[in-house]
């Protein structure tokens, strides 16, 4: 097989069964080759900021040090191939330490180009027939870790792994970068901020995730009817899968918001297992008529839980935190948490005091709260509430059906809640015990009293021996 001119990736990895052209900064492609061009961009600023890197291969198991070095190429030519299949993936990432090498190939989209199951499953195959350890896919797509596949039911062969970046990720993570100014080179921070400028403009085929599946319309409508739903059917399915990528896309958008890594809380069964993720949440929509989610963010009071409860078609967005242990009454606990709020201002915001002994919770309006915090009071007023949830409760109505408008909804309720509430609540933390003050009656004892009989007298000294 004829080599491309230029730094080969059979140069430092003769093991790999594959050659390719070094990824171009400003690669010379047809005006057509959208993805071939943003691919190429992507994969030389990969290769040559190291932090940038880092970050984006340390979660597929990877250790990335100072002596590791990333080389990334395009035009990728594979020496086995599958007759009659696609055998020109869109580049390949090789990594070497030492006496280890790590090799994966590229597959992009960009716009709303999907990710077929077809190419993938050949390019898995021709991994494990170039010896080629892992297949990475890149597309507009959302996954709530790399190691979850935006396409379901793909069985990596044996000694072949399969990753997943959506380019919005990408994006979030090089601006966080040039945020913290984790990029100590100058030059290293000059290419990631150009990578950042050409991914934000439109012609690069970078877009957000902005509607449901085809199926999300007539799905609403028949829960507000009254309709069962079958877990396993194609409407369930498809729409647990939207809402998973959405609420990945709201992750990033959390993340650039406040400028921390905003991750969506996965079991770790789920974590492990995507398809058990889905089938779990299937079958929570096919029971509960909700679609749910929650969301860690760095330092908050609690994690955030979205619910999108479709048979009353609204948007709940919650934090739940206990009550301060260290006041008794009901009221001074409300008021601790009304002195959080002081601020808050919306009027879709409710409170729920929960309580000991299986009594019933109490709710009411952030409002009616402030004007009377016994409010909340059950009738037994010898206990007081154990934890507070703050809600806010967006009647979303019509916007709720449609597949854009529900998105748009979603991603103008969440980021205000964290405005409104996550951002001001701070978690209660016992204080630290103080030293006990010594009675004073005690400090009168005659100090002779407390030493040892005869420690008053000097020793005598030894007799002296003639």
């Amino acid at each position: 097989m004829s080599k491309p001119k230029g730094n080969d990736v059979n140069d430092d990895h003769p093991e790999v069964l594959a050659s390719g052209e070094a990824a171009r900064l400003f690669p010379v492609l047809a005006d057509t080759s959208k993805e071939g061009r943003t691919l190429s961009v992507f994969l030389a600023c990969l290769s040559r900021v190291q932090e940038f890197g880092r970050t984006l291969l340390k979660p597929l198991g990877l250790r990335i040090g100072n002596r590791t070095r990333i080389q990334a190429f395009t035009e990728i030519e594979l020496a086995k191939s599958i007759e009659g299949q696609p055998n020109r993936p869109d580049g390949l990432i090789a990594i070497s330490t030492g006496k280890q090498s790590w090799t994966a190939l590229v597959e992009a989209k960009v716009r709303k180009a999907p990710l077929e199951e077809a190419q993938i499953a050949s390019y898995m195959q021709l991994a494990r027939d170039n010896r080629i350890d892992a297949v990475i896919t890149v597309s507009n797509q959302f996954a709530a870790v790399p190691s979850h596949h935006p396409v379901p039911n793909l069985k990596p062969p044996k000694n072949v792994d399969l990753f997943h970046w959506s380019w919005a990720s990408i994006l979030t993570h090089a601006k966080l970068l040039l945020t913290f100014r984790d990029v100590e080179d100058p030059d290293q921070r000059f290419l990631l901020a150009e990578l950042v400028r050409f991914l934000d403009h439109p012609s690069s085929g970078v877009v957000r995730f902005d509607r449901m599946g085809g199926y999300w319309k007539a799905l609403v409508t028949d829960v507000v009817a009254g309709a069962d739903l079958k877990k396993t059917s194609d409407e369930v399915v498809d729409t647990v899968a939207s809402w998973h990528q959405e609420t990945r896309d709201l992750a990033l958008k959390l993340t650039e918001l406040v400028n921390a890594n905003v991750m969506i809380r996965l079991s770790k069964a789920h974590k492990n297992d995507p398809d058990k993720r889905i089938k779990h949440d299937a079958d929570l929509l096919s029971k509960t008529k909700e679609l749910c989610a929650e969301y860690d963010v760095p330092d908050a009071a609690s994690p955030i839980k979205l619910v999108a409860d479709l048979q009353k078609r609204a948007v709940n967005v919650s934090m739940r935190l206990p009550a301060p242990m260290d006041r008794r009454s009901t009221k001074a606990r409300v008021n601790w948490l009304l002195r959080q709020l002081k601020e808050s201002d919306d009027k879709n915001l409710h409170i729920f005091a929960y309580w000991p002994r299986r009594a019933k919770t109490t709710q009411a309006t952030l409002e009616s709260v402030r004007e009377n915090p016994d409010v909340l009071q059950i009738d037994d007023r010898s206990v007081s509430p154990t934890s507070f949830e703050i809600k806010m409760v967006r009647d979303a109505g019509g916007r709720f059906s449609g597949a854009k408008t529900f998105i748009d909804e979603l991603e103008a309720t969440v980021p205000h809640f964290y405005e409104q509430v996550g951002q001001r609540l701070k978690r209660w933390q016992p204080t630290a015990p103080k030293i006990a003050e010594v009675p004073k009656e005690n400090l009168n004892v005659d100090a002779k009293s407390a030493e040892p009989p005869g420690s008053d007298q000097l020793a005598s000294p030894a007799p002296k021996t003639s």
